[in-house]
C-alpha cells in the first residue's frame, strides 16, 4: 500500500471515519450522481463490475442491484469503512456483493476481467493517475468500459464553497495547495483527466461536466452538519486546531446560508460534477 499510503492513513484516520458518521446524510445527497453514473454505464444482469473506492458501499450495493445474475467487487483503501460496506450489504440482503481491502493503483486486478469499472467520488486520490488508469485497464475485458464521477471545483459547488467561506472567517485562510494533488476535487480540470486517460492508453474519452443537485435528507440543519464535517471546513478545522465552540459556529454559520436552498422539508443544494468515460 506504499504507493498511496497517506491515502490509506487518512481514510483509517478520524477524519476518514467522518463517512461512516454521516453515511446516510451523504449517501442520501449524492444519489442523484450515482444514479447518473450507473445508468450511463448501461449495466447488464451479468456484468462483472469493479467499484474503486467504494467507501461504505452505497456504490457496490446499487451497481449488484443491477447486475442480479454478475458480480460486483468493492475496493477501498480504508478497512473501516470495508467493513461497515460488508455489513451494509449483508444487512440489505446483497449476496452477489465482495470487498477487497487493496491500494486500486499497484494491486494486480489482470486475471479478474471485468466488464465495468466504475467509481462514485474514488478516482481522484491517487498519487500517481496514469499508473493507476494503466493498472485498472489491465483488469478490464477488451472494450471493457469505466465510467466514473468526480467533483468539479469548490467554487461550484455551494456544498463545499459554503462550508469553506465559513470555516475561513472563523478560523482563518484555507492553507494553500495544489488543485491537481490527490483529494476531492483533483479532477476538476476535464481537460487535464481526458490528457491524463488517453496517456495511460484509454480509448473513446468523454469528460464532461454535469449539474445535479444534491438531496441530503433531515433538513437544513442536517444538511450543514454533513458538509460541514467533511471537504474544505473539515480541512480549515484540522489546521487550524478548531475547538467544539468554532465547529459549531461554522455549522450554524452554513445552516444559515444552505437556508436559500430549503423546499418545504427538502433541501437542494445545486452542484457541478465532472462525468468520466472511455473504454480498455
Amino acid at each position: 500500500m506504499e504507493a498511496n499510503k497517506a491515502q490509506a492513513d487518512y481514510w483509517a484516520s478520524p477524519a476518514g471515519l467522518k463517512w461512516i458518521e454521516h453515511e446516510r446524510a451523504l449517501d442520501t445527497a449524492m444519489a442523484g450522481m450515482l444514479e447518473m453514473m450507473l445508468d450511463m454505464v448501461d449495466i447488464i444482469s451479468t456484468d462483472h463490475i469493479l467499484d474503486i473506492g467504494c467507501g461504505t458501499g452505497a456504490s457496490t450495493i446499487e451497481a449488484a442491484r443491477r447486475a442480479p445474475a454478475g458480480k460486483v467487487l468493492g475496493v477501498d483503501i480504508s478497512d473501516p469503512l470495508l467493513a461497515r460496506a460488508a455489513q451494509r450489504a449483508k444487512a440489505v440482503g446483497v449476496q452477489n456483493a465482495s470487498f477487497l481491502l487493496a491500494d486500486a493503483q499497484t494491486h494486480d486486478f489482470s486475471p479478474q476481467h471485468f466488464d465495468v469499472l466504475v467509481s462514485r467520488l474514488g478516482m481522484s486520490f491517487f498519487s500517481d493517475t496514469v499508473a493507476a488508469l494503466k493498472n485498472l485497464s489491465n483488469g478490464l475485458k477488451d472494450h471493457g468500459r469505466m465510467v466514473f464521477v468526480c467533483w468539479a471545483s469548490v467554487a461550484q459547488n455551494p456544498w463545499f464553497d459554503i462550508p469553506r467561506k465559513a470555516a475561513e472567517e472563523r478560523l482563518g485562510a484555507q492553507p494553500k495547495g495544489d488543485p491537481t494533488a490527490p483529494g476531492p476535487t483533483a479532477f476538476q480540470d476535464c481537460d487535464r483527466v481526458a490528457d491524463l486517460m488517453a496517456r495511460a492508453g484509454l480509448s473513446n474519452i468523454e469528460a464532461i461536466p454535469v449539474d445535479i443537485v444534491l438531496t441530503p435528507p433531515g433538513g437544513v440543519a442536517s444538511a450543514a452538519r454533513a458538509a460541514s464535517k467533511v471537504g474544505p471546513a473539515a480541512r480549515i478545522m484540522k489546521a487550524y486546531s478548531g475547538s467544539e465552540a468554532d465547529e459549531a459556529a461554522i455549522e450554524s454559520a452554513v445552516m444559515a446560508a444552505f437556508g436559500k436552498f430549503s423546499e418545504g422539508d427538502t433541501v437542494r443544494v445545486p452542484a457541478v460534477v465532472n462525468l468520466f468515460s472511455c473504454s480498455r
